[in-house]
């Protein structure tokens, strides 16, 4: 008789199908791909959402409340509750009784969620949304992972309000397992059972071989080539004026930046050669990183390191599984990778770099030896190890 699925829940921030694939998505298609079961929630939409319903995503959330859950290709169950309130770094819900009970204003109520989907018990509960906290006290599970990305009160609005959460889940979870080297103290701060590094990996596969037949990603139909590529977040830890230097410098150069966000607007005007074609779906991601010469990190160390040093590059691993040399910021997380990246201390190397880029082929065989070295699997059989499954 062919035993039943092991079920897994794991409750995070991103929803499941975002552009913006981090290490808990990956790590779900994992657990499927291991006969688990998977039930994934992401943060919720709220009416506060509404404010934003022109962001990309926002309505793409609605929508994914009001069916979920969403059924994907790998059998995995995706939901977004809808509640009247969820935690934010703003004043009133950042408050330890927003924190606390925000789930109580969730429709319908999570309890009927779970108990419709089958999730009254479960054989792991995974939590990277310190939100979640709650369920540690309401779900019936076997064994519990907290996943650690950041060093939570390093990000605005948070400082003194998530701190008892992240203590909360590293207590009781029977292992914490954390994305880089540089959070390791952070981790070990909060009084957790027991601790692995379970470092950011990458699905090799997916980006070695997705690239199009048909030529450059159409996003780029109006950027000159080369291309310099980032992909992710635009938010303040990228170093905006390093940018804005070195595509004055290189103007034959064109620097996309396909993502979320908007640069910081301190800056002032950019370079013509600067392009933000917007958010890429990630089915699309290797397509577009095949029309490149070279991924790019630009992140600002000078005055964002404390958002920065918890960060093991998901971009790196990635940009270099499509073959491509990539141009990053020096930080100890890097540094401690090993990895043939380019690596560069100020706008005259990050220029010099680009420029290198730009003007020949370059043997991409180390950059695949080294992305194939991390991949997704190799992460999961140490979560494995850990957890005894």
């Amino acid at each position: 008789m062919k035993s039943k699925p092991r079920k897994v829940l794991m409750a995070c921030i991103q929803p499941y199908w975002s552009c913006l694939q981090l290490g808990s998505q990956h790590l779900a298609r994992q657990f499927s791909v291991n006969s688990f079961e998977v039930h994934y929630f992401a943060a919720p939409v709220t009416p506060l959402h509404l404010l934003k319903i022109n962001s990309a995503e926002v309505p793409a959330r609605f929508k994914a409340s009001l069916q979920s859950p969403l059924i994907h290709n790998n059998n995995i169950s995706s939901y977004i509750p809808f509640s009247i309130l969820a935690p934010d770094g703003m004043p009133l819900l950042r408050s330890r009784q927003v924190v606390a009970n925000w789930h109580k204003s969730v429709f319908p109520t999570l309890q009927t969620i779970i108990k419709n989907s089958g999730l009254d018990q479960v054989d792991l509960l995974y939590i990277d949304n310190l939100s979640y906290h709650f369920l540690l006290d309401q779900l019936d599970y076997d064994r519990c992972v907290f996943r650690v990305m950041d060093i939570h009160e390093h990000f605005p609005g948070w400082t003194g309000h998530c701190r008892w959460m992240a203590q909360k889940l590293a207590s009781r979870a029977d292992l914490t397992i954390y994305s880089a080297r540089g959070l390791k103290e952070y981790v070990e701060s909060l009084s957790p059972q027991k601790t692995a590094l379970v470092a950011n990996g990458v699905d090799y596969w997916f980006f070695r071989s997705q690239g199009s037949s048909g030529g450059r990603h159409p996003v780029l139909s109006k950027v000159p080539d080369p291309v310099v590529l980032y992909t992710g977040i635009l938010d303040s830890r990228l170093d905006w004026r390093l940018i804005q230097e070195t595509a004055a410098a290189l103007s034959g150069v064109s620097f996309v930046f396909a993502g979320p966000g908007r640069p910081d607007p301190a800056v002032g005007r950019l370079p013509g050669n600067i392009y933000f074609p917007g958010p890429v779906p990630h089915g699309e991601m290797p397509w577009l990183m095949h029309s490149a010469v070279a991924g790019m990190i630009p992140f600002d160390i000078k005055y964002r390191l404390e958002l920065i040093q918890g960060i093991r590059p998901l971009k790196l691993l990635e940009y270099m599984a499509a073959g491509l040399p990539v141009i990053c910021a020096r930080w100890a997380e890097v540094e401690s990778m090993n990895s043939p990246a380019w690596i560069y201390d100020n706008v005259h190397d990050f220029v010099s770099l680009a420029s290198k880029a730009a003007s020949r082929k370059h043997d991409q065989q180390p950059y695949l030896d080294f992305a194939a070295r991390h991949d997704w699997s190799s992460s999961f059989r140490i979560l494995q190890h850990e957890l005894g499954l």
